[in-house]
């Protein structure tokens, strides 16, 4: 979906009008695009560089866009050429400038220069010539990405960590990341399936002389797993 107008950023200020659940509302399919994903540590982020990240097989260039004062996060293709916008720059007048013509985006998306068109052309005003711009939000440190249908965005909760929230001096945490070269759902059953403990980490964390049948208890289910 490529935006003209403002962006549909969400802040913790913002109030949605009713609450979607994480995956949409299709009882028996979860729609992984209906969720807002964490993508950077905002300590992890530089104002003056672009910084490329893929989401759900979706490369995705992050900027700040000091005009509106908020981090966006467009689809790394240029809608002219489809050139890589994440090799640009963020020029003189803060908006995104793409390194094959020079077309420059502000943070909705908007066309807002084509260095080559004759005087009084107006090809920056067309839809067409808009990059295309995702519901962004900044919570808890981390920088959110909205994915699925931007309407939804304002109407579906961020996965915080609640007691942060409630009592934030009252916690002591690190933040870290790993880069896995697998999907999440492979990181998930990996961390459920504790019978492989004492073979996979055998003289860490673990022991081959310990292996034991181990008991699980399904506590709930639903179309996330």
């Amino acid at each position: 979906m490529q935006l003209e107008n403002s962006p549909l950023s969400v802040t913790s200020s913002t109030r949605a009008t009713k609450e979607l659940p994480a995956g949409g509302l299709d009882p028996e399919r979860f729609d992984w695009q209906e969720v807002w994903y964490p993508v950077y540590y905002i300590e992890d982020l530089d104002k003056s560089q672009l910084t490329r990240f893929t989401l759900l097989g979706r490369d995705l260039v992050l900027w700040w866009d000091k005009n509106q004062q908020q981090w966006r996060a467009f689809v790394d293709q240029c809608p002219h050429r489809l050139a890589t916008l994440s090799e640009g720059r963020i020029n003189e007048q803060g908006w995104l400038e793409c390194p094959y013509h020079g077309w420059s985006f502000s943070g909705a998306g908007k066309c807002e220069q084509i260095p080559q068109q004759v005087e009084g052309a107006k090809a920056e005003t067309s839809q067409r010539a808009c990059a295309t711009s995702l519901p962004t939000t900044v919570r808890q440190g981390l920088l959110f990405v909205y994915p699925g249908q931007v309407e939804n965005a304002f109407e579906t909760k961020v996965p915080i960590v609640e007691p942060l929230e409630q009592e934030p001096e009252g916690w002591v945490y690190l933040n870290t990341f790993r880069d896995l070269p697998y999907d999440a759902l492979t990181l998930i059953e990996n961390v459920l399936d504790s019978s492989h403990i004492p073979y996979t980490h055998h003289r860490s964390v673990g022991n081959r002389a310990n292996v034991s049948p181990v008991e699980l208890e399904i506590v709930e289910s639903g179309k996330w797993g």
